[in-house]
């Protein structure tokens, strides 16, 4: 759920600030934010992958795991606050032909994702992700990743007392995170909010079974309004052949990290690929609530509202939605 290098100041920073985090401001203002006037950086990053199904291990079943995290850091890149959640999808071709009923993420399944009883400290996912993101707060990415093995399981002692799941996965997504930050109007004390949904593409058949993730990174001020969007999406595309899954397994990238990759630019009727168009519309959320961003799209799914249009002319309603959801304090 992005390696991010500073290398040319100009030419690279603004890449990075639209193509990973997409705010307005630009990136090369970041080590000039001053943390005493309240300003801090939003980042969000995700790392997604297609592995074998660890309980049932079959050319009929794959699992799809992306595991996202959200950061708000000052300017000496220490955690302010974060945010953390997985999406874990595995169809079974020979079940329903492989549709997931029930696609909510890990953190909204919360007593349902059945732990605790395995665990040794007696503690549900969402309880250990939630002391994970308390022992982040005021670290830097690199003390985060030293808070375990090279296993992926915590070793320090303040962490262990409240996680004990593999975390891995959520130090090298955090320290992602905290690379792909940009200031692009949050402020320190503004609400960090992170949102996933999944859902099965309609356009689903017998030689290619896709899931699709959104994903919305939102701060929000005192007054509910968003002082800073982020959004992405990532796409989970497995080819079938015969009955059995023949898709590539390990880790694939979101649409922002596709860039101009994602091909299609040559159908936007205002020539924008689908990173460009995610700026526009994250920039557009600012200053808006959770009931005006759901607002913002007409019957046919597409932007309704005339701002939004001039920049953003895909199918938002899913986005929409899902960057509503994090935009509800």
């Amino acid at each position: 759920m992005t390696k991010m290098k500073k290398v040319l100041a100009l030419g690279l920073a603004g890449v990075l600030a639209l193509g990973f985090a997409a705010c307005s401001n630009s990136a090369s203002d970041d080590k000039n934010t001053d943390t005493k006037s309240g300003t801090a950086k939003t980042g969000l990053a995700i790392i997604s992958q297609i592995k074998d199904d660890e309980y049932n291990k079959s050319a009929t079943a794959l699992e799809i795991d992306s595991v996202a995290a959200a950061v708000l850091v000052d300017a000496d890149g220490k955690i302010i606050d974060v945010k953390i959640d997985e999406a874990q999808t595995k169809p079974d071709l020979t079940k329903d032909n492989g549709d997931v009923a029930d696609l909510r993420t890990k953190l909204a399944k919360k007593e349902d994702y059945a732990m605790k009883a395995a665990s040794p400290i007696g503690k549900e996912w969402y309880e250990q992700a939630a002391a994970f993101e308390a022992w982040c707060k005021g670290k830097t990415a690199d003390e985060v990743k030293a808070g375990v093995d090279e296993t992926g399981y915590p070793t320090d002692a303040d962490l262990k007392a409240g996680c004990t799941i593999y975390s891995g996965g959520f130090t090298a997504v955090v320290a992602k995170a905290i690379a792909n930050a940009t200031e692009c109007g949050a402020s320190a004390t503004d609400t960090l909010n992170l949102s996933l949904t999944t859902q099965k593409y309609y356009e689903s058949n017998e030689t290619n079974l896709q899931y699709d993730t959104d994903y919305a990174a939102v701060t929000l001020n005192a007054d509910g309004k968003v002082t800073s969007c982020i959004i992405d999406a990532s796409q989970a595309k497995c080819s079938i052949a015969n009955g059995e899954f023949t898709v590539e397994k390990g880790e694939y990238k979101s649409k922002k990290e596709l860039k101009e990759e994602y091909g299609m630019k040559g159908a936007s009727p205002i020539g924008k690929e689908w990173y460009e168009q995610a700026a526009a519309f994250e920039n557009w959320c600012k200053g808006k609530t959770a009931d005006e961003i759901k607002a913002c799209y007409g019957d046919d799914m597409a932007p309704s509202d005339a701002d939004l249009k001039a920049g953003c002319t895909i199918t938002i309603s899913g986005i929409a939605e899902n960057t509503a959801k994090a935009a509800t304090k």
